[in-house]
């Protein structure tokens, strides 16, 4: 396998949360800081994916700006992968807090071989490709989707070798606890002593 860099994204604004996620405050550190400790052990590097001008929320780890406004974790994925050279990427989201190294040591391992693109299903069936190895055979992809104004990850899906691990692939995590993320202040409470 390449290289791998790990990639915090922490470029959204959170509308729905009233404040951008990565800064927020979880067990005395900031939601992008949590997801960059649980990336780091794996990785040849970490850094934090961040809107353009703002201000980074992990500082310990260097920030890359989307090169444009508004275009999703797709614009942050784009921008890593145009500063990491050939390195494939360990994507975690900030807002998924239960992540953590040992749940992305199991994804890793279960990724070898083949796919562009490696990531959970909850049990109900849900993908969960924020919390992926995105290889680096999936970048024109996500560019040409960036081209066409398509957002949406799940957009680059059908043009992507796209391998979708299963739950029994990680039989000692409650896939619904580890792949709970936040999107309202009241999801945080079920995160606090995690």
């Amino acid at each position: 396998m390449a290289q791998t860099i790990g990639v915090v994204l922490a470029g959204g604004e959170g509308r729905r949360f009233g404040e951008p996620k990565g800064d927020i405050v979880l067990g005395g550190s900031t939601l992008a800081e949590r997801a960059a400790r649980a990336l780091k052990p794996l990785c040849g590097g970490v850094i934090v994916s961040i809107a353009k001008g703002s201000a980074n929320p992990a500082p310990g780890c260097p920030p890359v700006e989307d090169q444009g406004p508004r275009r999703g974790p797709l614009g942050g994925i784009a921008a890593a992968f145009a500063s990491t050279g050939q390195a494939d990427l360990l994507v975690l989201a900030c807002d998924y807090p239960a992540v953590g190294t040992s749940f992305l040591r199991s994804l890793v391992a279960a990724a070898e071989g083949a796919g562009d693109l490696v990531f959970p299903v909850d049990a109900a069936g849900r993908d969960h490709p924020l919390v992926a190895l995105w290889r680096r055979a999936a970048e024109p992809v996500v560019l040409a989707a960036l081209l066409e104004k398509a957002y949406k990850v799940q957009a680059v899906l059908p043009d992507l070798e796209v391998r979708r691990l299963p739950a029994q692939v990680f039989p000692n995590f409650n896939l619904k606890t580890v792949l709970a993320n936040v999107n309202w202040p009241e999801d945080l409470d079920a995160f606090r002593g995690v």
